[in-house]
């Protein structure tokens, strides 16, 4: 394993680095050391390259301890027809740090095209503007080697607030694997909000093959068991290991449901969930440049397009820190690192999600059941893998339509907040990773 972090960050990882060790291999990288040892075009590629050659040597997990102001992020890029935009739209995505490899073990640079201003644009995806060519302009290979998580961090105590809940999240799993069927907390909490397409009947697929493990709790729109906050935080508090959510989403939670304010007053401290939200932007972990304000790579601040800022040429790519006043976050952020309830994880879209979002938790819960000794970040790097091939992106061509850009780069946008290590079953044994 390896973890990023700031050198003012360490002393919060020791109780939670002293566990890990005891399972396995971690390589500590202090952030400024490693930025000041590594080559690379800016900061997030320095961290790339050293995380490329951690995995050459074996690694599997990468845990970035710290929020986008603090451990660098990759903007990639989207031809969005927007004309104040210039017709372009950029979004985090930690997915660069999982894809480190071509599919001969080389670097993966995201950076196909460098030509002009491609050269300072990363993860290209065209197809909404630009009808000519290849969606994937700069040819990413999009399959995950290393399973990566971020802790959305600002501070040392923030940081062993996250890596408590880790623990005690963990210590609870491995408690539960001791007690009869009937005393066990949940297994899953399945929530359906209003949305653009049902999927209920999805949902309940998934939920039956939960169910042959432990208990399975289902809060669908309609009827008496509407998916309101109040019903939705009492099923959070009886210790879930997951809740999955369909629907519509926003920065603040669940669409009419669960809201920030009431996860954050989870007083079950050692039963956090695992959330995986296919909702749009319940994990908002920066800003979305150039719309909305930013620190470009030379500098300059932006107001954004949603200010009144109209972009004659190509806009300027976002500098790969994010800090106040350009930071922005989300339920997923604040659910981990602002209270000791909340999440021990979240797995969400850090901007608008689509139904084929849907896909990545298919392949996610199919993971669960496959390889139920695997870890945290086995499972969304599976999914990761999954989507590329059950979405055939390789096959994806510009249509009249905006949708198969964003059907590319759907698994481009979504991020892994927690500990990729976490554990996700009801204690260790045979096959555990």
């Amino acid at each position: 394993m390896v973890v990023v972090t700031p050198r003012a960050f360490l002393p919060g990882l020791d109780a939670w680095l002293a566990h890990r060790r005891a399972e396995r291999t971690v390589h500590v990288e202090v952030l400024e050391e490693l930025l000041g040892s590594e080559t690379g075009v800016d900061d997030a590629e320095r961290v790339k390259r050293r995380l490329h050659a951690r995995w050459r040597e074996g690694a599997r997990y990468v845990l970035l301890v710290g929020d986008v102001g603090v451990v660098p992020v990759r903007f990639m890029v989207l031809d969005r027809v927007t004309e104040p935009a210039f017709d372009h739209a950029f979004y985090p995505s930690d997915h660069y740090y999982a894809d480190v490899a071509e599919r001969d073990g080389s670097f993966e640079d995201w950076n196909a095209a460098r030509d002009g201003h491609h050269a300072r644009y990363f993860g290209e995806v065209r197809g909404e503007k630009n009808k000519e060519g290849p969606i994937d302009l700069d040819q990413v290979d999009y399959r995950a080697e290393l399973a990566v998580g971020r802790w959305p961090v600002r501070s040392v105590e923030e940081t062993a607030r996250i890596a408590r809940k880790t623990l005690l999240a963990e210590r609870h799993r491995v408690a539960q694997a001791t007690l009869a069927p009937a005393d066990r907390a949940p297994r899953a909490v399945f929530v359906h909000c209003d949305g653009w397409i049902d999927v209920r009947a999805r949902l309940d697929r998934h939920a039956e093959a939960f169910a042959a493990h432990g208990e399975v709790l289902r809060c669908y729109d309609g009827g008496d068991r509407a998916p309101r906050d109040p019903h939705i935080a009492e099923l959070v508090a009886r210790g879930p290991a997951f809740v999955f959510h369909s629907g519509h989403g926003d920065p603040g939670g669940f669409d009419r449901s669960l809201r920030d304010a009431s996860l954050l007053r989870q007083t079950n401290f050692a039963a956090l969930p695992v959330v995986f939200s296919i909702g749009c932007s319940t994990a908002v972990i920066g800003p979305q440049p150039p719309y909305e304000a930013y620190l470009d790579v030379d500098g300059a601040t932006h107001r954004g397009t949603n200010a009144g800022e109209v972009f004659a040429a190509p806009p300027p790519p976002p500098a790969c820190r994010q800090a106040a006043p350009f930071d922005q976050t989300s339920i997923a952020e604040r659910s981990l690192r602002e209270s000791d309830g909340g999440a021990v994880a979240w797995i969400g879209c850090d901007t608008g999600a689509q139904p084929c979002a849907l896909s990545l938790l298919d392949a996610f819960c199919e993971s669960t059941q496959r390889e139920p000794k695997a870890r945290l970040g086995d499972h969304w790097a599976n999914a990761v893998s999954e989507y590329h091939a059950r979405e055939r992106l390789a096959e994806l061509v510009p249509t009249a339509d905006w949708y198969p850009p964003s059907v590319f780069f759907q698994g481009m946008k979504f991020v892994l907040l927690g500990d990729p290590a976490l554990r996700c079953s009801d204690g260790g044994g045979a096959g555990d990773r």
